[in-house]
């Protein structure tokens, strides 16, 4: 019966896998599951320290199963130590802060943290440009998608921009912050000329009392089933939106250095389509804090779904997520510097 049991357990991880690579545009609601694959991780340890304990030989079967999700668990879970700081490096840090709303002087704070940990481009969804005039005091280049709403996204620059353009997601047919809260800037840095893309992929529209303690087993399937729904609502929107990024990021002319807000955790289709133009760097160099959407870590479930990637041509030194509390996300924040970073001697 147990190896029954263990056997269809890897037949559903491997389903998972394969599901979360549909485009989502196709089956609404799939992208649910690349959320799901590394909660499987718990269940394949625990059966496969049965399996070496008992019988050694059943133990492959789990294995398997922990292959299929070593890589999104590593692009999820930080695994690596900070690396020592340079005065070459340049910082970049992708944050979305909820148009300031979190605390009375979220600006201000939040460009406190900017000037304490030398942010040099700081690109934001869901921006309130009224209320952000303290935080732009800092930053001399700034662009904004849409350029004459005060609901935007944007990108702040200590280094010159040298072009830049508002990005439309025209696949939508939707109006609103949805369908134009993409953007583009290059931005001369010391070492190269880069193009930021900073995105802001469909909302989920959870909000932190949708996700309250519930006291039986028929709230918590309730529960369960209204936020099943409201990720899957907006599944479609972000399959069409991902068409787009993939295009953006071929067609770019110089590295590229893409960030935002995706609304989901590394692993599903857009993810893998990524992958074959751009690098993780939070895969092997990823450390600190878990979890980038602050309602969810409160609760135990660490999902990244703030992502930066970048041209191979680009080096980066390490990745993290910053434990503060100024929105309902916490900012993700890239090293990049001139040249790679030397390998530690043992």
């Amino acid at each position: 019966m147990l190896h029954w049991l263990n056997l269809a357990l890897t037949a559903v991880t491997l389903a998972t896998a394969m599901g979360s690579l549909i485009p989502s545009q196709f089956i609404p609601g799939v992208g649910i599951l690349s959320l799901l694959l590394p909660l499987l991780v718990i269940p394949h340890l625990i059966a496969f320290i049965f399996w070496v304990r008992f019988k050694p030989k059943k133990s492959f079967t789990n294995l398997f199963g922990l292959a299929i999700i070593a890589f999104p668990l590593m692009a999820q879970w930080p695994f690596a130590r900070a690396i020592e700081s340079s005065s070459d490096e340049v910082k970049v840090a992708s944050y979305n802060v909820r148009a300031f709303y979190q605390t009375p002087r979220a600006a201000q704070e939040i460009g406190n943290w900017a000037e304490q940990e030398s942010i040099a481009i700081l690109c934001m969804q869901e921006i309130r440009r009224s209320a952000a005039a303290p935080l732009a005091k800092l930053y001399p280049y700034r662009v904004y998608a849409p350029e004459q709403k005060n609901y935007s996204v944007a990108i702040y620059s200590k280094y010159p921009i040298i072009k830049h353009s508002p990005l439309v997601y025209t696949r939508l047919t939707t109006k609103g912050y949805a369908r134009t809260s993409a953007q583009y800037a290059d931005i001369a840095l010391p070492f190269d000329t880069v193009r930021i893309l900073n995105v802001h992929l469909s909302s989920t529209g959870l909000q932190d009392q949708d996700m309250e303690v519930v006291h039986s087993r028929d709230e918590l399937l309730e529960t369960g089933q209204f936020v099943l729904s409201k990720l899957a609502s907006t599944d479609r929107s972000r399959g069409l939106q991902a068409n787009h990024i993939v295009e953006w990021v071929k067609e770019s002319p110089h590295p590229v250095i893409l960030t935002g807000d995706f609304n989901g955790a590394p692993g599903g289709n857009l993810y893998w389509r990524l992958l074959r133009h751009l690098n993780d760097p939070y895969i092997l160099d990823g450390y600190g804090t878990m979890g980038s959407f602050e309602p969810l870590a409160r609760r135990g479930l660490f999902f990244k779904i703030d992502w930066t990637m970048h041209s191979p041509e680009l080096h980066s030194k390490g990745q993290f997520i910053d434990n503060i509390t100024l929105s309902d996300h916490r900012p993700l924040v890239t090293r990049f510097s001139a040249e790679p970073p030397a390998l530690e001697e043992d």
